[in-house]
C-alpha cells in the first residue's frame, strides 16, 4: 500500500488507515471561501509547508441545523449514531480513500453526496469507501458549498462578475475534478478513467458537471442513483436573482445590500426555521451552457458511460414532486389515483383495471413499483431506458445500464415510528446506498436487523458498481447478468432476487411508454 504521507500539488498530506484502507479525510482542494472570497470562483488552495494532517473528518457545509436530513428515516438511519459535524464556510474538502501501491493506476469514482443542492455532507455513514477502495477504485468524496453560499445570484453579484453569477457550488465541483486530474496519480488513480456520481441532490451536481463545457474529456462515466438528470430545465440568472432577492427580504436583508456589506454578515444570519432558500443552479450560458438539460447533454455529455436507476418506495403516482407520499390503502384508492394520474383516455385504452387487478393489501406496493417503473413526475425506469436506447442509436459505443432497486429495508420491532413503518418506506430513498457501497455493518446502525441476504447483496451490488467504474460494464464473474439499455431496452431488478428483463413487448410497458411519450418532450436519435 501506498505510504500515509504523499505530496500533492500544494503540499504534503498525512492520511490514516481505517479497515485497511488508507484514508485522506480532509484534502483542500481550493482555498477557504471565507470573506472576500464568499460567492467568488474557488482559487487554489496556499501552498504548505510540512506535513498537514488529513486525518479526520471536515465540518460540513453551511446549511440548517437539520435541514433535510432532520427527518425519517434519515434522522435515524444515517445520523442516530453520529450525530450531525459543526458547520463551517471553510468546507472545500476531499475525502481520498486507496488500497492502491505505487505506481498503480486506477480508475477514480468521484462521489457527490445528496440532500439537493441544499443539506448533506461527504461523512455520512453511508458513504463509507473502504470497501470500494479494497475492489481497486480510488474514491473522492467531494464536499462543495450549498444553498445560499453554493447558489446565491444577485444582480449586484452579477455585476462584479461578468453579467453571471449564482453555481458557485457547479464551480467547486470543476476546481475538484481539475484538482483530481492533477493529483490523484499520487494516491494511486488514473486521471483518464473518472467516473462522477451522486444520489439525489447528488445526481445534479454528477449530471450538471458532465454536461459541462469545462468538464469536456475529463470524465468517463457517470452513475445517477434516483435521478437521471437529463431531461431538467434551468432557469435563467436573472430569475435565480429575484428569488434570492425575495430570500434576502424574507431574512430581513435589504435587496439591494452592497456585496462589501453582505460578504460581512454572520452566516448564521442567511438561515431561519421555517425559510427555504432557493438552492438551484441557473442558467449563465458558461457553467450552466443551456437552459434544456437535454441540450448541454448532447453537446458535452452523449458519449459516457451512464448507470442511472431509482427506488421502489420513493415516490408514489402523483405529477407532484415528494418523496414517499402517503399510503395507498385500498384497491378503490389505487385505480382512482391511476385515473387521475393517466388521465381517463389512456387509463381506458389500456383497460387499467384489468391489466392491474389488484387487491386491497397489495394496492399500495403495485402503486410505487409502477411510480418507480414510470408512472410518477420524472418519469421512472422507462425514461432511463429509453434514455439508452436513443443514446444506443446516437451514441453507439456509449454504453448506458440502468436498474429498480427494491430490497425492502430489514426492520427492527422494536422501532414502532409509524413514520418508519416498513410498509410505508419500502426501498426508500437512498436506501440502496448501504449496498451500493457495501457500508452497511453488524449492528450498524443498530436500527437496522441486516440478514446474511442483505450482506450477500450488498456484495454483489458494489461489485456492480466497481465492475462499470472500472469497465462501464458491470457484470463480471460470478454476478447475475445485467443486460444493457440499448436497442432491446434492457435493465435489472435489485431486490429479494435479482433479475434482468428486456424488451418493450408488455402490456405493461406499452402503457408506460405511451404516457413517456405523452408527457416529455424527448429529444429522438
Amino acid at each position: 500500500m501506498l505510504d500515509s504521507i504523499i505530496r500533492t500539488k500544494f503540499g504534503q498530506v498525512q492520511g490514516v488507515i481505517d479497515e485497511d484502507v488508507l484514508r485522506f479525510k480532509s484534502v483542500p482542494y481550493a482555498a477557504p471561501p471565507v470573506g472576500e472570497l464568499r460567492w467568488c470562483p474557488p482559487v487554489d488552495p496556499a501552498p504548505w509547508d510540512g506535513v498537514l494532517d488529513c486525518t479526520a473528518s471536515p465540518c460540513r457545509a453551511m446549511q440548517n441545523l437539520q435541514g433535510g436530513d432532520g427527518f425519517e428515516p434519515w434522522l435515524t438511519d444515517f445520523y442516530g449514531e453520529i450525530g450531525f459535524p459543526e458547520r463551517s464556510e471553510d468546507c472545500l474538502y476531499l475525502d481520498i480513500a486507496t488500497t492502491a501501491e505505487p505506481g498503480e493506476k486506477r480508475p477514480v469514482y468521484m462521489w457527490f453526496h445528496g440532500g439537493g443542492l441544499a443539506n448533506g455532507h461527504i461523512s455520512e455513514m453511508e458513504f463509507n469507501p473502504t470497501v470500494l477502495a479494497k475492489k481497486g477504485i480510488v474514491v473522492v468524496l467531494v464536499a462543495q458549498r450549498l444553498n445560499i453560499f453554493g447558489y446565491l445570484a444577485l444582480p449586484q453579484l452579477s455585476a462584479e462578475q461578468n453579467g453571471k453569477s449564482g453555481n458557485y457550488g457547479l464551480m467547486d465541483e470543476v476546481k475538484a475534478l481539475d484538482w483530481v486530474r492533477e493529483n490523484i496519480a499520487a494516491f494511486g488513480g488514473d486521471p483518464d478513467q473518472i467516473t462522477v456520481g451522486g444520489q439525489s441532490g447528488g445526481c445534479w451536481k454528477a449530471g450538471a458537471l458532465a454536461a459541462c463545457p469545462a468538464a469536456r474529456g475529463k470524465i468517463r462515466r457517470v452513475i445517477n442513483q434516483s435521478s437521471l438528470c437529463w431531461n431538467q430545465k434551468f432557469a435563467p440568472v436573472s430569475t435565480g436573482e429575484q428569488l434570492w432577492g425575495d430570500y434576502l427580504e424574507a431574512i430581513g436583508l435589504d435587496r439591494n445590500i452592497s456585496m462589501e456589506e453582505l460578504r460581512k454578515v454572520d452566516p448564521e444570519v442567511f438561515y431561519k426555521d421555517g425559510l427555504r432558500a432557493p438552492a438551484s443552479m441557473f442558467c449563465d450560458g458558461k457553467w450552466v451552457p443551456n437552459e434544456d438539460m437535454t441540450v448541454s447533454f448532447a453537446e458535452y455529455a452523449g458519449d459516457l458511460d451512464y448507470l442511472a436507476g431509482g427506488n421502489f418506495g420513493e415516490c408514489v403516482m402523483t405529477k407532484e414532486f415528494g418523496l414517499g407520499g402517503p399510503i395507498t390503502k385500498t384497491a378503490a384508492e389505487f385505480y382512482q389515483d391511476a385515473r387521475a394520474f393517466l388521465g381517463d383516455a389512456l387509463y381506458e385504452a389500456y383497460d387499467f383495471e384489468n391489466l392491474f387487478p389488484v387487491e386491497d393489501e397489495k394496492a399500495n406496493r403495485l402503486s410505487r413499483h409502477l411510480a418507480v417503473e414510470g408512472l410518477t413526475l420524472n418519469g421512472g425506469e422507462i425514461k432511463n431506458r429509453y434514455f439508452g436506447a436513443y443514446r444506443a442509436k446516437k451514441w453507439p459505443e456509449a454504453k448506458t445500464f440502468t436498474y429498480i432497486f427494491s430490497r425492502v429495508t430489514p426492520h427492527d420491532p422494536a422501532d414502532t415510528n409509524p413514520v418508519r413503518d416498513p410498509e410505508k418506506l419500502l426501498a426508500w430513498h437512498s436506501s440502496e446506498l448501504y449496498y451500493t457501497f457495501y457500508s452497511l455493518r453488524p449492528g450498524k446502525p443498530a436500527i437496522r436487523p441486516w440478514t446474511e441476504y442483505d450482506f450477500q447483496l450488498a456484495e454483489q451490488m458494489s461489485s456492480y458498481w466497481a465492475n462499470f467504474i472500472k469497465t462501464g460494464n458491470p457484470n463480471g464473474e460470478g454476478l447475475p447478468y445485467w443486460p444493457e439499455s440499448g436497442e432491446n431496452w434492457g435493465y435489472i431488478e435489485l431486490g429479494d432476487e435479482i433479475t434482468a428483463f428486456e424488451g418493450t413487448d408488455s402490456r405493461k410497458d406499452q402503457l408506460l411508454l405511451a404516457y413517456l411519450k405523452e408527457n416529455f418532450d424527448l429529444p429522438q436519435a
